[in-house]
């Protein structure tokens, strides 16, 4: 279990936090179950199924999106753009092993009953397990539960959820988007997510032009025979990570990339 805030033993609540004592909910071999994690301990996260389908409605305008991910080498069924955005920065991700969208829902009361569906899970090599919800200040929709989604709901819902997450050994996060030029470079380079067939032919040139002092952008392309297979490549390894480049700046000839020293 990683390092966390221990829950009271008599109330199961953080310290510091809700006061509150959720259930959890997970879909496993098509069947939902209610997780009671005193006597199992933690579910059994790649096995973990979508607590249920995104779909549009009158009050979730949420345009729902099914995306390939190359981590799970299968489709994946997400709410919106937003999160498909999210998966696409979770993708690229050496670290992480596996995802599962709509992973579980927290039911509780307050006094009236409540409920909230994390949009994504996320396991990596180091067997960390972090619950994401994608969610913007501007998103004023009604949630995907059907509780009116005010600002202060989400982050009362967020806030259970991190307390939730912390007393098991999890983590969460949220994600509020990417800037317009960051997006815009996780868009290009999703485009070279696959590994050209002709990789091998190239990666070490790359790799070595790479590792040069001021090695950029502009030198790298000019290196390709005209044909672009060099080129192609070369985006492959910037998207899996090989090759770092700064994702947040408007690239340009003169931008530097590097060869990676570990994450992205």
């Amino acid at each position: 279990m990683l390092p966390h805030e221990s829950p009271d033993p008599d109330t199961g609540a953080v310290p510091g936090g809700t006061d509150v004592r959720p259930t959890w909910t997970f879909r496993i071999a098509g069947s939902e179950i209610g997780w009671i994690w005193q006597q199992n301990a933690g579910p059994p996260t790649r096995d973990l199924e979508p607590v249920r389908v995104p779909r549009s409605s009158k009050r979730n305008r949420h345009i729902p999106v099914t995306a390939y991910s190359v981590t799970n080498g299968a489709m994946l069924a997400l709410e919106s753009g937003l999160e498909h955005d999210l998966m696409r920065k979770l993708d690229r991700d050496p670290t992480v092993t596996w995802l599962v969208p709509q992973p579980l829902r927290l039911t509780w009361k307050s006094p009236a009953p409540i409920r909230h569906t994390p949009d994504l899970l996320s396991i990596e090599t180091s067997g960390t397990v972090t619950i994401w919800d994608a969610h913007t200040i501007d998103d004023d929709d009604d949630d995907e539960d059907g509780d009116a989604d005010a600002e202060d709901d989400f982050e009362y819902k967020a806030a259970v959820t991190r307390d939730a997450c912390s007393a098991v050994g999890w983590r969460y996060e949220v994600f509020s988007g990417f800037d317009t030029v960051e997006r815009l470079n996780h868009l290009w380079l999703y485009g070279f997510r696959r590994r050209p067939l002709w990789s091998d032919e190239f990666e070490g040139a790359i790799l070595r032009l790479a590792s040069l002092p001021q090695a950029s952008l502009g030198g790298l392309l000019a290196a390709d025979d005209g044909s672009g297979l060099m080129k192609s490549v070369m985006w492959h390894l910037v998207w899996s990570g090989a090759l770092s480049i700064d994702m947040t700046a408007r690239w340009t000839d003169d931008t530097a990339v590097n060869t990676a020293t570990g994450g992205i």
